[in-house]
């Protein structure tokens, strides 16, 4: 590769520098039609702000001056940081105190807010805000009434005839509530006096009390009651399938069982006065008097500065939305004046962490909009009565989660949407957990499918770096992954793909390691996540920071330090380049997937970590559709699934139950007789009431039109109209008989390389990721035939020729080789394959390095005296700066630099030469006889010197830089007026250090 070329591709850093002086263009969504391949490349090499990540720019008590704004911002700009996302809250989490500053909403607040948006635009910088201190929304503006709701019940028992008169009994505080563990400050407001509470009533109803008993709550089938009710909590470590099994799994008919018919219900509602007086002529016979009534569940908002503090809104209803935003949202446009909408882009919903609300005051009419019927008659069923039968309980149960999931969506989200909208704003919510409870009743997807950017999360394992640190047994709360998959990216790009939008974004790199991270051990989390489907990083997370308070500065208590005054700042630019160059081509075109999973009409719906399903094998990339999308989104062209937005799939599978609704039965139908290929079980039944029983006939008539003989068992497959049903074949058979091969496979069982595909017109991308700590190489197949393949490094920008693949099959064949955790893009682009002369050996597709010479000996090592180390020592030889007996060195954080002279022995003219750093903790720097060859921060550690070495007097120097721990501890042994460091995050003086400096082996390579 030319050396000058390779300069530039590693110097992106100077031209960031140089747009943040000039300024830049407003930020606009992406680039207008579908890209050629040589706008692909040329983007590629320098993809502009509007494809840079962005970041969490916490304002943790509006200790925030313009300095700190200014300084922060045009730093992100150098770097290569497009974004902000706003958020003001107190503290800093895990008992991080932050001093007082500007008051939110403040004459001073908005004047630094204010500012703030003119810097951002005076540099071309994105710029969101949370709408609310910090999370989830509500604050002091939300009156009891309109917060955040649970239901409570009571009962008592009168007989008849008689005319009643007289007051009903309250129900308890905590009626079903007993195992509380993740609901936000619950211990707070659980025991409370119902008076406290907002208590209001919904229904009172009388049924029959020869049945008098509640055996859904009380025997063997009580362990499910909790989360069929929406009472369940739970750590929101727990599991999608544990989410949504309890829900799914049908109770039992027990012997002694007396179901209330529907019919004997009296409704009462009308005679309740409103201080809870009941007038009622009693029939004969004995009567249970259930009421149901709710109270608000007394969950404020995390981390609120306390003028902002408050109740949660009620998530099932569009007024605490409306009274958010008036009181928050058009301040924050207002303020805004002509940037809003320039400027200042969206508003943003933080992730969904308020326990489990499951009531709201109008739940009866919204429940008859969503459902069709009125539920007042089955409302016994939430205190454990057996209303009409068992399997009618289950399904009142069914259809009242899904009300409740239906009003989350679209009272909350959708609503939140629209207002953002009518304001000239886009909207991001991080709206399907993980801190979802035990049941907390969501269709994820479709929560995400309301918002112009849906979001999630990933996190970086307590141990994540260490060998072993990612091994399941450590658990969740270590390892921050399920079956080293992320919890919820995969969901979050499945709703972006099939509701339309082109990011699926992330809170990204979340942890509670403060300051152990950087570029280096942060890329195998990237490149999971962009396997994973997620095209749009914002950085969790970058504090808004003042120069006065000194470095490392005052800091949140979560969330990987990402800002100014991070040791390695000034290095990051490459990793920032290395984002933004993935996020342009993975925000291009559409993702290749071959299967669709419909994920069912239950609630919770919750969609698992990214996985291979056995049935099909590994190779296949898949989304998960909700019902919303099944019915509303989805036709067949050429016999494949498709989406209005361009998205195909070649298998529709379904769960594996036998409940569905008429109308999903009716749509399946439509898309068999279209030409679509479906597999799943026969139906039995309908999954709600909605008129029932008929619509059970329905369901059975419409199954038996499309499985028609196929009983999964003799016969597993029916061919309707143009399409084909399947019951009880792999999945890997039917793609087989389709002709349809995995999309990529390789030949190394001991690899594990992840790939995810987006096709781009007429050019195909395959990006493609070492998952493993070692070099790796194997000959990876791309189903793709008849096109010319390249390689494409983001770590550069650099494209390279293919020289050695071969294509068989439908299948390009390349042999490809990854140093530890490396990516590359593999792009096919249209053009005429150049048949290679048979009589010439190809070239390879990778350069082989061969040792030339190892820079032995001692080195000059100049370190920063202003953070305690020695102005220039000698190494002997390389080693760890946490073996050296200075405590200077010992507990050295920040950069230094090695300087070698050397000559240069057995160089031969035409040859390629690298140089070679061996372990670099953390980053590192290189200048070689006074050039400037860029900046390493990953595998293979390796930068061109063709053309720069010299026979004799060799001048290198290496800049090196590792993290703040060493300092941090070292000073936590000191008094603080001879501390270097400040900042309010302790550490332990005993604490481990952490490896740093050149360790090398240094070695010149020739690459051929």
């Amino acid at each position: 590769m030319d050396r000058r070329k390779f300069i530039a591709l590693t110097s992106l850093t100077t031209a960031h520098l140089a747009t943040a002086k000039a300024g830049i263009v407003k930020w606009t969504p992406g680039i207008g039609g579908i890209p050629t391949i040589t706008t692909l490349k040329e983007k590629f090499l320098s993809p502009g702000q509007e494809f840079q990540p962005g970041c969490y720019w916490w304002w943790f008590n509006g200790l925030m001056d313009k300095e700190g704004i200014t300084r922060d911002l045009e730093e992100y700009k150098a770097k290569g940081m497009g974004e902000v996302l706003m958020i003001n809250s107190a503290d800093g989490l895990g008992g991080a105190k932050v001093p007082q500053g500007a008051r939110f909403l403040s004459p001073e607040w908005r004047e630094l807010y204010r500012f703030a948006l003119k810097e951002a635009n005076r540099l071309g910088i994105k710029f969101g805000v949370n709408m609310s201190s910090g999370w989830c929304m509500g604050g002091p503006w939300i009156p009891p009434q309109h917060s955040c709701r649970w239901f409570l019940q009571s009962k008592i028992t009168v007989k008849g005839p008689q005319k009643f008169s007289g007051k009903l009994p309250l129900p308890g505080n905590r009626d079903g509530y007993d195992n509380l563990v993740n609901a936000p400050g619950w211990k707070e407001y659980i025991d409370l006096p119902l008076e406290k509470l907002d208590y209001r009533d919904t229904a009172v109803v009388a049924i029959p009390s020869a049945a008098d008993n509640n055996p859904l709550r009380t025997d063997k089938r009580s362990t499910l009651f909790i989360a069929k009710t929406n009472r369940k909590d739970a750590s929101n470590f727990i599991k999608a399938n544990d989410v949504m099994g309890p829900v799914s799994t049908p109770w039992e008919v027990m012997p002694g069982d007396q179901p209330i018919p529907v019919d004997k219900v009296i409704d009462l509602t009308g005679k309740l006065n409103a201080d809870g007086q009941l007038d009622w002529d009693v029939p004969a016979g004995e009567w249970t008097i259930v009421r149901t009534g709710h109270r608000m569940t007394g969950s404020k908002v995390m981390i609120a500065q306390p003028e902002a503090s408050g109740l949660s809104v009620d998530w099932l209803s569009h007024t605490g939305v409306d009274l958010q935003f008036e009181n928050l949202g058009k301040v924050l446009v207002q303020e805004a004046g002509e940037y809003a909408g320039k400027t200042l882009k969206y508003f943003c919903d933080d992730s969904f962490e308020d326990g489990f609300p499951n009531w709201t005051e109008d739940i009866i009419p919204q429940f008859k909009k969503y459902r069709g019927y009125d539920p007042t008659p089955y409302l016994p069923v939430l205190n454990g009565f057996i209303i009409g039968s068992v399997e009618i309980s289950d399904r009142f149960l069914n259809d009242y989660r899904k009300t409740i999931g239906d009003c989350l969506a679209d009272e909350h989200y959708k609503h939140f949407a629209d207002l953002c909208h009518q304001n000239g704003l886009q909207v991001q919510n991080e709206a399907a957990g993980p801190s979802r409870s035990g049941t907390m009743c969501m269709d994820a997807l479709k929560n995400l499918g309301r918002s112009d950017m849906p979001q999630g999360e990933f996190w970086l394992g307590g141990k994540h770096d260490e060998e072993g640190g990612l091994d399941e047994k450590l658990g969740y709360g270590v390892v921050r992954l399920e079956q080293g998959q992320n919890k919820v990216t995969k969901m979050v790009t499945s709703a972006a793909h099939i509701y339309g939008k082109k990011t699926a974004s992330a809170e990204s790199f979340t942890s509670f390691r403060h300051w152990y991270d950087y570029p280096g051990n942060m890329k195998q989390a990237a490149d999971r996540a962009f396997c994973e489907g997620i095209n749009r990083f914002l950085f969790h997370t970058s504090t808004a920071t003042r120069p006065k308070d000194g470095k490392p500065g005052i800091e949140y208590g979560a969330g990987t330090h990402f800002n100014p005054n991070v040791t390695w700042w000034n290095q990051s630019g490459p990793f920032l380049d290395y984002i933004s160059r993935c996020q342009y081509l993975l925000q291009q075109g559409l993702f290749v997937a071959d299967i669709l999973y419909y994920n069912g009409d239950i609630t919770p719906n919750i969609v698992l970590p990214k996985h291979v399903d056995p049935s099909a094998g590994k190779g296949y990339d898949y989304d998960v559709c909700n019902e919303e999308v099944l019915l509303t989104r989805i036709s067949v062209k050429n016999g494949k699934l498709v989406l209005p937005d361009g998205m195909s799939y070649h298998l529709l599978v379904l769960r594996g139950n036998t409940n569905m609704p008429v109308a999903v039965l009716q749509k399946l139908k439509e898309l068999v007789l279209a030409g679509a290929t479906i597999v799943g079980p026969k139906p039995e039944k309908d999954s709600g009431l909605k008129d029932y029983p008929q619509c059970d006939a329905r369901v059975q008539e419409l199954a038996a039109s499309i499985w028609g003989k196929c009983d999964g068992k003799s016969i597993k497959q029916n061919t309707l109209g143009k399409g084909k049903i399947y019951w009880n074949v792999s999945l890997q058979e039917i793609l087989k008989e389709k002709k349809v091969g995995p999309d990529f496979i390789y030949d190394n069982n001991n690899a594990f390389i992840d790939f995810i595909h987006r096709s781009i017109g007429d050019t195909e991308v395959y990006f493609v990721a070492n998952r493993n700590k070692r070099e790796e190489q194997m000959n990876c197949r791309f189903r793709i035939n008849g096109r010319q393949p390249e390689i494409w490094d983001a770590t550069t920008g650099e494209t390279i020729p293919v020289n050695v693949s071969t294509q068989a099959d439908g299948y390009t064949s390349i042999p490809l080789q990854f140093a530890p955790f490396q990516s590359w893009f593999i792009v096919f682009k249209k053009a005429t394959l150049q048949k290679q002369p048979v009589a010439k050996k190809a070239a390879a597709n990778f350069l082989s390095y061969s040792p030339v010479q190892e820079l032995t000996g001692g080195w000059a090592v100049h370190f920063d005296t202003a953070w305690g180390g020695p102005a220039s020592v000698e190494f002997p030889a390389l080693e760890d700066w946490t073996k050296r007996p200075e405590e200077g060195i010992k507990y050295y954080s920040g950069k230094a630099v090695y300087e070698k002279r050397f000559d240069a022995t057995g160089i031969q003219p035409g040859s390629r030469y690298f140089l070679e750093t061996g372990v670099v903790h953390n980053i590192a720097e290189i200048k070689l006889n006074g050039k400037a060859l860029g900046i390493l921060w990953t595998a293979p550690w390796r930068v061109e010197v063709t053309g720069l070495l010299q026979q004799t007097g060799n001048v290198l120097e290496i800049i090196v830089v590792n993290c703040w721990p060493n300092r941090l501890i070292g000073d936590a042994a000191l008094p603080a007026e001879k501390r270097l460091t400040h900042t309010n995050i302790v550490f332990k003086p005993d604490a481990p250090l952490m490896p740093s400096g050149l360790l090398g082996p240094v070695v010149i390579t020739k690459g051929q």
